[in-house]
């Protein structure tokens, strides 16, 4: 089972690795707006959300692990419309892209990612920023094992 932090870096490689993509943060929504960045355009950003964690089966030693997520992918655009809607449909794909990266990657053996919803972000913060948040799950099996206790 990957450390939480072992995921992060997993978006953060996906990333880093999409050529439409110039900037990850992971973090809390006030970390979200590129005034309190150094955040260069098209931004993906990994925000933490309430979860399960790992529900374990009848035996209470292992389950699977449930971690969500809001993902954004934002840019910012030019003035006119057809811009807009570039920057929608753009924004949309990086979205699928690092699904994508996670369901069909080297990864794809020891998780996987859920979908849940994706909503238009227009006009948000104070980039002027166009673009989608998704609600994604990273699913994996969840193992409890008192070998690893630190003692």
């Amino acid at each position: 089972m990957q450390t939480f932090k072992q995921i992060v870096d997993l978006f953060d490689a996906a990333c880093t690795a999409h050529l439409g993509v110039n900037t990850f943060y992971y973090g809390t929504l006030d970390k979200l707006d590129a005034t309190s960045q150094n955040v260069n355009y098209n931004y993906v950003f990994l925000r933490p959300l309430s979860s399960p964690g790992i529900v374990t089966n009848p035996n209470g030693l292992t389950g699977t692990r449930n971690l969500a997520f809001e993902l954004y992918s934002l840019d910012v655009p030019k003035l006119t419309e057809t811009d807009y809607l570039t920057v929608m449909s753009n924004t949309e794909q990086v979205i699928y892209d690092i699904l994508s990266y996670f369901n069909n990657g080297s990864n794809q053996q020891t998780l996987y990612t859920t979908l849940s919803t994706i909503t238009p972000v227009n006009e948000a913060f104070n980039d002027r920023v166009y673009g989608w948040v998704a609600t994604v799950n990273v699913i994996n099996e969840g193992i409890l094992n008192y070998c690893n206790f630190p003692s």
